[in-house]
């Protein structure tokens, strides 16, 4: 056991950006004695759990190229202009389990797993004198440990059915039986509670710890999402709750900007980046200078070493039709809606989020008509804005912006969404949403008084939409709703024609892709190889 700690320490030791890092022990002086006996050496030990967790910056695809695509790239709201990436497979469901889109997640988070079960069982190692650090320390691995089996409760598992995934509680041995079945969903679920109630009991507030690691708030409020998924309604709003009177957080002012400055008071738990040390292409693989910024920026924007974007995620007509104008009514029904304007007057969150037809991006007017070279791969007829630092030159340097896991608006509509289905629109619910609609650089109308529980679920549903875009909700949101099968049912681009006086001319192309989706497609299989280890870990909904 002690030489395969050895090892793993040797392979996970990645460095965070924290206060920490002039202090940190010679890596070629790592041992099992000299971590679970020095504070820095235990703390080193976790910081690389933290860097290895998964983020839409840097999610390992197949050991290169980070970050090259979101889940919700392959959700109704977005496509993907790589057209050879997992994303059309996720999109299409034409795969087998030899070989599966992210299901490498698989033996990732369970690699994490195992480690913050060495965690667990070595910290009190470093001594009563350190109490303080383990109590810390602790918490903040069980919060990792929750959050982990909370992304493979997401990914693999399936809730109607009451189908988890294996639990393992402790570092297992080769001497160990490793054949060990799914348990089910709502033994994960309670699992997941445990160790986030002992994270909110041992973890410090926000303020109170460096940022980007583990809070009592972030417990909280993971807690209330993963409560929300299990549909345990009136739990999930007590816990969301509990992150709203703490007085903690606040929606940040510049909904634009919120993703990129760090630190800032709407963040609850994020995963820290920082060039040169630690950038979205950090731990090998894809191309140098790259990241978020190159990857969604189209062909013509030309960074550093000549070469061009790979133009990336991209919203979809179907995305575009859900805001709604600033009059508070849908496109469909406004009276300010004009098919030939058809991007005056929208919520003011599309213009942070969608780079449109006329629209100025890294200082360049835009042109996405048909025949525009910027169109190139861009099917949709829109590219993405959100998330990208402007003023980074392509290719000069990766780029470093955090990703934000949980976010006060989240943590508010989830308290809206459970409360509403464990008790119906009360006026906490109309706060919670109305709250996010009056950000500062938002302002749209408040929610109308007098909905229904139903009429308030679809509020909701938008809400949760536009203000949560392509931050990997959606994907699982239609999903835990059972909608994926009606929403997929229409793809829909925006055709543009540019006109000899200039003027362009809109048209709404139904169907531009094709996607259909049955109900295995509610998750992602195990791959083929880690059953072969564990066949008792059985595949689930035909697969």
């Amino acid at each position: 056991m002690k030489k395969f700690v050895i090892i793993l320490l040797g392979m996970t030791l990645i460095v965070a950006c924290d206060d920490d890092i002039l202090n940190q022990v010679p890596k070629d002086s790592l041992n099992e004695e000299l971590v679970w006996t020095d504070p820095v050496g235990a703390k080193q030990f976790i910081n690389g759990i933290y860097g290895e967790m998964q983020s839409g910056f840097d999610r390992n695809y197949d050991g290169w190229a980070r970050g090259l695509y979101l889940y919700d790239g392959a959700s109704d709201d977005g496509e993907v202009a790589m057209t050879w990436t997992h994303s059309q497979l996720l999109q299409t469901g034409i795969y087998n389990t030899t070989y599966i889109p992210w299901g490498n997640m698989w033996p990732i988070y369970y690699g994490l797993i195992r480690k913050t079960n060495v965690a667990l069982e070595n910290l009190d190692r470093l001594g009563e004198n350190n109490q303080d650090i383990i109590n810390e320390l602790k918490g903040q691995v069980y919060f990792l440990r929750g959050m982990i089996y909370h992304e493979l409760l997401r990914l693999f598992a399936y809730k109607p059915g009451n189908e988890g995934v294996p639990l393992i509680d402790r570092s297992l041995t080769v001497d160990d039986d490793l054949s060990i079945p799914r348990a089910s969903y709502d033994d994960v679920v309670e699992f997941i509670l445990a160790d986030l109630d002992r994270a909110a009991e041992l973890l410090p507030a926000k303020g109170e710890i460096e940022a980007g690691r583990a809070t009592s708030g972030a417990a909280y409020a993971l807690k209330g999402r993963v409560l929300m998924y299990a549909e345990r309604w009136a739990e999930s709003a007590a816990a969301s709750k509990m992150v709203i009177n703490n007085g903690r957080y606040s929606l940040y002012p510049d909904y634009r900007t919120l993703f990129l400055d760090k630190n800032n008071n709407e963040i609850i738990f994020a995963k820290k980046f920082a060039y040169p040390d630690k950038h979205h292409q950090s731990g090998g693989g894809g191309t140098q200078g790259a990241g978020w910024d190159v990857y969604n920026s189209p062909d013509i924007f030309r960074g550093a070493t000549g070469d061009g974007g790979w133009g990336g995620n991209m919203p979809t007509q179907n995305f575009v039709g859900s805001y709604e104008m600033t009059d508070g009514l849908s496109q469909e029904n406004s009276p300010l809606y004009n098919l030939q304007d058809p991007y005056k007057n929208l919520d003011p969150r599309f213009y942070a989020t969608v780079v449109y037809n006329g629209a100025t991006f890294r200082d360049v007017l835009i042109d996405l008509s048909n025949d525009s070279p910027v169109r190139r791969f861009l099917p949709t007829g829109y590219f993405l804005r959100k998330f990208h630092d402007e003023d980074l030159v392509l290719y000069a340097t990766n780029s470093d912006q955090d990703w934000i896991f949980i976010r006060y608006a989240e943590v508010l509509l989830n308290y809206a969404e459970a409360q509403n289905e464990a008790s119906g629109p009360d006026g906490s619910v109309y706060d919670a949403i109305n709250t996010i609609r009056s950000r500062p650089s938002v302002n749209m109308p408040s929610l109308p008084a007098g909905l229904s529980q139903s009429e308030m679920r679809e509020k909701i549903r938008n809400e949760r939409r536009i203000e949560l875009a392509f931050e990997e909700h959606r994907y699982f949101d239609i999903r835990r709703w059972g909608i994926a099968n009606q929403v997929y049912n229409d793809m829909q681009a925006m055709d543009i024609v540019k006109n000899p006086d200039g003027t362009f001319t809109y048209q709404v192309r139904h169907n531009y892709e094709i996607r259909d989706f049955v109900e295995k497609m509610n998750v992602i299989p195990i791959p083929q190889d880690e059953i072969d280890k564990n066949p008792e870990a059985n595949q689930i909904l035909g697969w």
